[in-house]
């Protein structure tokens, strides 16, 4: 179950990001993108997937009850009672009036409605909203749509498109309609964390799962600003050159996101952290932070960042991997700045933890 939700989850934000990057690039001229190839049948699984990947939390908290009240009543009364459960019932029935509308050719006003709709049935089940009905509720809808708004053009970009044509013109829009994307991504971001987390705690939070997987979720999207950096500037110098491919250098940042997806998806199935020390003293802290550090975290009153001359060396080594990204560019090799933005997350991670003091 532990490695099977997160899947879930991460699947999750796939499926989605296909089906709205799908149905935004039809919005778009076709002068203004290369062009795109994509099978029906992938965009119906995806929405079939829809169905199935979001029933990743029903299980989760079906599982959570049914020691105490039974399989069956806790079945019912997470589908009936629970925001979760209801969410599920509605996203079902949205997903299946999409997959009627796209194997029957409907129109893309239908089906950017019916994702829409999902979009807000995942809001309305986020954790946030139970805390905050409508702040939670517009506040995750709008960061999940635009997370996977911009991946989602991006996978079709990298994945699917056929040739080169319109490229130049398709960075013109895409270039700072991402920019805007980022932006409005961290600041609804910032606006999510703080409802589970004082910015006071962040340091001390890295004691939890939740905290780790929050640090990593923020440290992956570093290496993603340096490849749109990539594609929005320096991929447009580029073109002038007709030998080069920019394909491969979309699918890298893609690939990046999918990190960034998947430590999402397991910070998604973990208890967010409202009283740190409290959660640290009854369940305990992360072992593989203990295991780390190397004693017992027994508290986290006296936790804070100590930087050591390891610690420091990390970091900068870590800094100079995140150049390395950039000049793998110049060197013409992708497959290097993908591995150089693996390492960069793990060295910085590295550093950071070793910089913790308890």
């Amino acid at each position: 179950m532990g490695f099977v939700i997160p899947f879930a989850e991460f699947g999750n934000y796939l499926v989605f990001s296909i089906l709205i990057g799908h149905v935004a690039l039809q919005f778009v001229p076709e002068t203004n993108k290369p062009k795109i190839t994509i099978a029906k049948p992938v965009l119906l699984l995806s929405t079939l997937g829809i169905i199935i990947f979001t029933l990743g939390p029903i299980v989760q908290t079906i599982s959570y009850f049914q020691d105490g009240i039974g399989l069956a009543l806790a079945t019912k009364s997470v589908l009936l009672d629970f925001q979760v459960g209801k969410a599920w019932i509605f996203i079902g029935f949205m997903a299946t009036f999409l997959w009627i509308t796209i194997i029957l050719n409907g129109t893309k006003y239908l089906q950017a409605l019916f994702l829409l709709l999902m979009i807000l049935g995942i809001g309305y089940s986020s954790h946030v909203a139970s805390l905050s009905f409508w702040a939670g509720l517009w506040s995750h809808s709008t960061h999940f749509l635009i997370v996977t708004l911009w991946t989602g053009i991006l996978i079709h970009i990298a994945w699917f498109s056929k040739e080169h044509n319109n490229w130049s013109k398709f960075l013109r829009w895409f270039t700072p309609f991402a920019a805007f994307c980022l932006i409005i991504i961290v600041l609804s971001g910032i606006y999510l964390m703080l409802f589970v987390l004082e910015p006071k705690d962040y340091v001390k939070a890295w004691a939890l799962p939740y905290g780790q997987m929050l640090l990593l979720k923020h440290i992956s999207i570093i290496p993603v600003i340096a490849y749109a950096f990539i594609n929005g500037v320096l991929s447009r110098k580029s073109l002038k050159t007709s030998s080069f491919d920019p394909k491969p250098w979309i699918r890298g940042e893609s690939i990046i996101l999918f990190i960034v997806f998947y430590f999402t998806a397991v910070m998604g199935t973990l208890s967010p952290p409202h009283e740190i020390e409290f959660t640290v003293k009854w369940e305990g802290a992360s072992k593989w932070v203990e295991w780390l550090l190397g004693k017992n975290i027994l508290s986290t009153i006296q936790m804070h960042l100590a930087p050591s001359f390891q610690s420091v060396l990390l970091i900068i080594l870590s800094i100079l991997f995140l150049l390395m990204i950039l000049f793998s560019f110049k060197q013409k090799r992708p497959v290097l700045a993908v591995t150089f933005g693996v390492i960069f997350i793990i060295v910085l991670y590295m550093g950071l933890m070793l910089s913790l003091s308890i």
